[in-house]
């Protein structure tokens, strides 16, 4: 379990989108224990309406969900609110499907691999909430 102290005290609030209801609990739980304020969403299609009537400084989100993958919802972040999709860290299990990698290496977004590292996520997620400093 993450040690509070070890997590930089923000007022940001976090969108995160993943089809796996453990993984959802357990950022929920993380980062609400960071001092964030956490909104989990289950469905990549149900997110583009709440971007239309909120703002959120980071999404974490997972590339393999059925339906709208997290690639497209992506691209479609980036068509209505590219200053958010500057602030998108996607969270993945699988690295080596070719559809992911290719996304991975041509759009170089920061990932943080399934099962995640503490460490790592504190990191990435503290790296881009800084981002929106300057965005």
């Amino acid at each position: 379990m993450i040690q509070k102290d070890i997590w930089k005290q923000s007022a940001a609030r976090i969108m995160v989108i993943d089809d796996e209801s453990v993984i959802l609990d357990l950022l929920e739980c993380l980062l609400t224990q960071g001092g964030y304020e956490v909104e989990t969403i289950d469905r990549a299609d149900a997110v583009l309406d709440k971007l239309e009537s909120e703002e959120y400084d980071l999404i974490l989100l997972d590339i393999k969900m059925p339906g709208m993958n997290g690639i497209e919802l992506y691209r479609r972040i980036e068509k209505s609110a590219p200053a958010l999709a500057r602030r998108v860290v996607f969270i993945t299990g699988d690295v080596l499907e070719t559809t992911t990698r290719n996304f991975l290496d041509e759009a170089s977004p920061l990932y943080i691999l399934k099962p995640f590292d503490n460490e790592k996520l504190e990191k990435e997620i503290n790296q881009m909430l800084a981002k929106r400093l300057v965005s």
